[in-house]
């Protein structure tokens, strides 16, 4: 089995998690949230550094960094969101992973390319004009979907793609409601098979490689999300395509960026938060500004990696 493989089936599991398959209870029922986000975005300020981070902040970030991320790891392997868009120069590429017996419209296909790049790009608005960071958007493209069963996927364009082959997700085996087979595109196309070999060239180019999936499974209660991609359940994912902020997106996102969730006390920083996190369930349905500050601190210490993160003078 493939390492690619084994970390999907991993992750199946939303009972277990460790910060690079992180997992988040939601409810399979929550409200999608289509509020505008509160977030004051970055996009908006012309130059910031970390200098500009509120002092009310500070303690309670770098807590958060030296003993949950630092220690646990979640930000050494090169395949964070953050490598993801360097490597794609400015792009994601997304296969959907369709684990699931519903019919989908070209309509809706569309508007789930829509809805992660609006997801995404909520992120990247936060690190425009700060520390280097070069691309002020994010161009986030489906370029396939896996579905065993073709004909789910209505008007099918001659430009779409569609992968067959599966193998068994082994969570049917405790919960019957999750669909045997599971969908999968081809591992060579996949940057999570292949980030660690930086001469590897991708099948038809660079464009044609994915980074991540979403993955759709019809009975998934919750959220789970890392360097791999999201995973929820089919209806909620149909259910947010004109969502303008989604709180269980989102919050998957943040996990793909290496940040933790804070589910436990001795999780959190000892003097509590100053304000609001997504990544604490249950406290924010919307990026918050501490997010914001936790995203570009992160960057601030990733970047100082140049061979991880080289800024060209034309970016």
């Amino acid at each position: 089995m493939s390492v690619w493989s084994k970390a999907l089936l991993l992750s199946t599991s939303i009972t277990v998690c460790a910060s690079l398959f992180a997992c988040s209870p939601h409810s399979l029922y929550a409200t999608p949230v289509k509020k505008k986000p509160t977030v004051t975005h970055s996009a908006s300020i012309v130059k910031t550094t970390l200098k500009n981070m509120p002092d009310r902040y500070k303690s309670s970030i770098e807590w958060v960094w030296k003993n949950r991320m630092v220690k646990e790891g979640s930000t050494l392997r090169k395949n964070l969101i953050f490598d993801q868009i360097f490597a794609g120069k400015g792009t994601l590429n997304y296969v959907v992973r369709w684990q699931s017996d519903k019919s989908v419209t070209l309509k809706q296909r569309q508007q789930i390319e829509s809805m992660l790049s609006r997801q995404v790009n909520h992120w990247n608005d936060l690190l425009v004009g700060y520390e280097n960071w070069p691309y002020s958007s994010i161009k986030v493209k489906v370029v396939g979907w896996a579905c065993t069963n073709p004909a789910l996927i209505l008007n099918k364009q001659a430009n779409e793609i569609v992968y067959t082959d599966y193998i068994i997700d082994e969570l049917n085996k405790t919960v019957p409601t999750i669909p045997a087979k599971l969908p999968i595109a081809p591992t060579s196309l996949s940057r999570f098979e292949h980030f660690e070999e930086p001469q590897y060239m991708y099948p038809g180019g660079l464009d044609k490689r994915f980074d991540m999936y979403l993955w759709a499974t019809t009975s998934f209660g919750g959220g789970a999300g890392g360097d791999w991609g999201q995973r929820m359940a089919d209806d909620y994912i149909l259910n947010i395509l004109k969502a303008d902020q989604d709180e269980i997106m989102e919050h998957e996102l943040g996990h793909g960026f290496g940040f933790p969730d804070f589910y436990e006390p001795q999780d959190r920083p000892p003097g509590g938060f100053p304000d609001k996190t997504l990544m604490w369930v249950g406290s924010s349905i919307t990026i918050t500004n501490w997010d914001a500050w936790l995203l570009r601190y992160t960057w601030s210490q990733l970047r100082k990696d140049t061979t991880r993160f080289p800024i060209t003078s034309s970016q």
